[in-house]
């Protein structure tokens, strides 16, 4: 049984990048080609939604983007409940940035060099529930988001992107009302959070350097995850 964990929005388009685990194993795919937004409301997709399809892994998918496949004969089905969810994370989890892509993310470098890439683009890392905060930045494309966080390790990562379409919808509305105090005491008020850090694809900065930058493509709370 695939259970999806992470819908990935873009800045730039309709596409939304899907990540999917095993039950069974905690194996990661990421489904190809990307779905658009139309497709998600239609079919309902929300992380928790459980998926039988064949698995085609695709051979040619370079490091760190190794999750790369193709469903076919794909079922959507109805989502696992909250603690069946959140087990999946746990069992997936590593409890520090550093173990999950072997040291090329830290606080200060959030770029995987192209030469050098880790062995995976997606990673389960639980989170001190009472270090997550989100700030706002304005900039000509409008307000954008931005995720801080410590893992159990104690390493404190600041300024995050939020690549998450379920999380950053709910986090844009706070804002928008001027409530952002209050989505702060909700994420404090967690037991146990996990994030999904991922990889972008090859990317090359303002600043001109390149590389595979890191974001947040889930954030989950717990308990209480699957409340409107």
């Amino acid at each position: 049984m695939l259970v999806l964990t992470d819908l990935t929005r873009f800045n730039d388009s309709d596409n939304v990048c899907m990540a999917l685990l095993d039950e069974d194993d905690c194996t990661c795919y990421r489904p190809l080609p990307y779905e658009n937004l139309d497709f998600v409301e239609f079919r309902n997709i929300r992380p928790g939604i459980i998926v039988s399809a064949d698995v085609v892994p695709h051979e040619d998918a370079d490091s760190p983007h190794v999750e790369d496949c193709t469903f076919e004969n794909d079922v959507w089905l109805d989502c696992v409940d909250e603690d069946t969810f959140k087990d999946l994370l746990e069992r997936s989890a590593v409890d520090s940035m550093e173990e999950a892509f072997e040291g090329l993310i830290t606080p200060k470098n959030r770029c995987v060099p192209v030469e050098s890439p880790c062995a995976h683009s997606i990673r389960t890392i639980r989170i001190d529930p009472k270090s997550v905060s989100v700030s706002v930045v304005e900039s000509a494309e409008g307000l954008k988001l931005r995720l801080g966080f410590s893992d159990k390790a104690g390493v404190r990562f600041r300024h995050t992107p939020i690549a998450d379409l379920c999380f950053h919808r709910m986090a844009m509305d706070y804002v928008q009302q001027g409530r952002l105090d209050e989505l702060e005491a909700l994420l404090a008020g967690g037991e146990e959070v996990y994030i999904r850090a991922g990889l972008s694809r090859l990317y090359t900065s303002r600043n001109g350097k390149q590389g595979f930058w890191m974001q947040a493509n889930g954030v989950y709370i717990f308990p209480g995850y699957y409340q409107d």
